[in-house]
């Protein structure tokens, strides 16, 4: 039997749903997966009720959880996610699976070596990317071990040091070239290793816990090195190299971003180097930018800060140069819809205007813009600056001309466009016509959002019962507002919108949206009731909010809607499934409470049980809905 020291009745006590209200469903799921596979060793409880073990993941890692005095769990670990993750998960597990078979769980000692790992973790409120800092201590245990040995004693003990550990080898080899100033071996030896690192791509299945990520912190600590020593320029030399070989392989990694990651983290010495590198100010700033425009995936943001600090003024005039420069020699895209040329373009056009106003010439900017606004329909960019700069009868003009060019492509950049117009006629005080143009784009875009912003814009002039009016029958009808009677605003002049082919009226979804917002509870079922009757697409209906609205209103009517969403649910026969549909039984669980039916939700839970009886992942997420612990049945 198991000694009562070694329990802990604060864990006896949790439920599945404890555990996923604590780490979320899918750390749960991984974490018994964990449990399952046996990767839980040594497990042992302290004399405070705190369960500690080894977890073996991609690497092996110390493991401890506790429950605090609020009955919350809390675990840390060795782990890169360190707090609340899914070897937590399987400790806990792992021990209740223990307590209910009545085997002993050990006590842990006090010297436990996972405790003082552990501790150091707890401690540590920076994470530490410099894995070369040793700790005061160790360091003056390496003091004590070396003092009074002599030079042979030395040599030999970095000799052996050298034939465990290679990298210590290839360390001091790299310091006796630097010290022999033979750099370009050195130099050449980097590029070859960052061009090996490179080559293979980084990959994570993170169902499995498997993956490769590569390894740039021996590039890192070497150009660092370099850095120290004064090699600024060869470190820039590397730099290149890394940002051309680096981009390519993040290009070709499935990972979400860890090699990205990696890479970047080399870029704050290259930034360095290149504040210290021979190059004149007005080549730094041009070396940057080379980098930020070949980097598509965010590794070389570090640039990005340096383009934004102080340099001198001459500098500026020559990469804006440069860069006009650049930009009057491409040649005009004969296809119009070539993308990728516009978006380069586009993207030396935005570095020009920052050159332009570092430089001081500011009256240059604009007429930049309206060239590229030609160029690149970036008519949005230029509008911007027409209007800073109060020149709305421009700006007016140019909204026009956008328009009318972006007619059938675009749609959110003419979207963009309408909403400038919007905001010119509001500096100017038309309100009018800020509720048109506002009304215009609810035509476009039916939704909640859009119907409360013609609510704000029709609030200067009292026009909103009439609007709010026609906006309901249009979306019951298909009338456009403007085309109904009295109607009480005036026309834009725009691209006026139509309703679309696929559009269906009543717009079911946009009415039963609004009577929502407007809690208007009774019309919310109407409508719920007309998608029933008329066998309408649900696309849109988002059944939960429904049920989440009339809860107070109509409880039966949301516990039934909850109930239907969670049986289509356990009708699919997956875990993740499960999960959902326990999301909805736990608020029709709740409600029926309120209402004083907990004995027909009973009744409910045990139907249901039956009817899935089978389904053992299905059960547990029961036992949990109804408090049942994990370690009892």
């Amino acid at each position: 039997m198991m000694n009562s020291k070694t329990r802990s009745p604060r864990f006896a006590s949790l439920t599945w749903n404890d555990l996923e209200e604590w780490a979320g469903s899918k750390i749960v799921s991984r974490g018994k997966s964990y449990q399952r596979q046996g990767r839980v060793s040594d497990l042992a409880v302290t004399d405070d009720s705190i369960l500690v073990a080894w977890v073996d993941g991609t690497e092996r890692y110390a493991t401890r959880v506790d429950i605090d005095d609020d009955d919350q769990l809390d675990s840390i670990c060795t782990c890169p996610y360190e707090l609340d993750c899914k070897h937590g998960v399987a400790v806990v597990i792992e021990y209740l699976k223990q307590v209910e078979n009545n085997r002993r769980v050990p006590k842990a000692k006090q010297d436990d070596d996972r405790l003082e790992l552990l501790e150091d973790e707890e401690w540590d409120d920076e994470p530490n990317d410099n894995e070369n800092v040793m700790s005061e201590d160790l360091r003056q245990d390496i003091d004590g071990l070396l003092e009074g040995k002599t030079k042979a004693q030395l040599i030999e003990l970095i000799h052996d040091l050298a034939k465990q550990y290679p990298e210590i080898a290839q360390g001091l080899y790299d310091r006796k070239q630097l010290i022999s100033g033979n750099i370009n071996t050195l130099v050449a030896r980097m590029r070859q290793e960052i061009r090996e690192i490179g080559g293979e791509p980084g990959w994570r299945d993170y169902w499995r816990d498997e993956g490769f990520t590569p390894d740039y912190s021996g590039i890192r600590g070497k150009l660092e090195t370099l850095l120290k020593e004064g090699y600024v320029d060869d470190v820039l030399t590397l730099g290149e190299e890394l940002v051309t070989t680096g981009t390519l392989q993040v290009g070709m990694s499935h990972d979400e971003g860890e090699t990205a990651m990696e890479i970047a983290g080399c870029m704050p010495v290259i930034v360095e180097a290149l504040d210290r590198s021979s190059l004149d100010p007005a080549d730094k700033l041009n070396w940057a930018l080379e980098a930020l425009l070949k980097d598509q995936f965010e590794v070389c943001g570090e640039f990005a800060g340096y383009l934004h600090r102080r340099h001198p003024e001459s500098a500026w005039h020559a990469l804006a140069d440069r860069l006009l420069a650049h930009l009057s020699g491409m040649e005009s895209g004969e296809d119009e819809d070539d993308y990728h040329r516009d978006f380069t373009r586009d993207k030396l056009s935005d570095w020009a205007i920052h050159a332009l106003e570092r430089a001081g010439r500011k009256d240059d900017i604009i007429p930049l813009c309206e060239a590229e606004a030609k160029e690149t329909d970036s008519y949005v960019r230029l509008v911007k600056r027409l209007v800073v700069a109060r020149r709305y009868e421009d700006a007016e003009r140019w909204i026009q001309k956008g328009l009318q060019a972006l007619k059938g492509k675009w749609p959110g950049t003419a979207t963009a466009l309408r909403e400038q117009l919007r905001e010119v006629r509001a500096l100017e005080g038309n309100w009018p016509d800020v509720a048109a143009i506002q009304v215009e784009e609810f035509v476009r875009h039916p939704s909640r959002k859009t119907f409360e912003d013609c609510k704000r814009a029709c609030g200067k002039i009292k026009a909103w019962p009439k609007v709010r009016r026609n906006l309901l029958n249009y979306l019951e009808t298909g009338e456009l507002p403007w085309k109904q009677e009295d109607w009480p605003l005036p026309e834009t002049c725009l691209d006026t919108p139509k309703a679309e082919r696929g559009d269906r009226f009543p717009m079911m979804d946009k009415l039963i949206g609004i009577a929502i917002l407007e809690k208007k509870l009774d019309q919310v079922l109407h409508w719920y009731d007309q998608l029933h009757e008329k066998g309408s697409r649900w696309r849109g209906i988002n059944e939960d909010e429904i049920a989440d609205s009339v809860q107070t209103h109509a409880p039966d009517r949301a516990v039934d809607i909850w109930k239907n969403k969670a049986q289509r649910l356990i009708a699919q026969v997956k875990p993740s499934a499960y999960q959902e549909a326990a999301r909805y039984l736990r608020k029709a669980a709740r409600v029926m409470n309120q209402v004083k039916k907990q004995s027909e939700w009973k009744r409910y839970l045990e139907t249901l049980r039956k009817e899935h009886y089978r389904k053992r992942r299905f059960l547990e997420i029961l036992d949990g809905l109804e408090g049942t612990p994990i370690g009892k049945k």
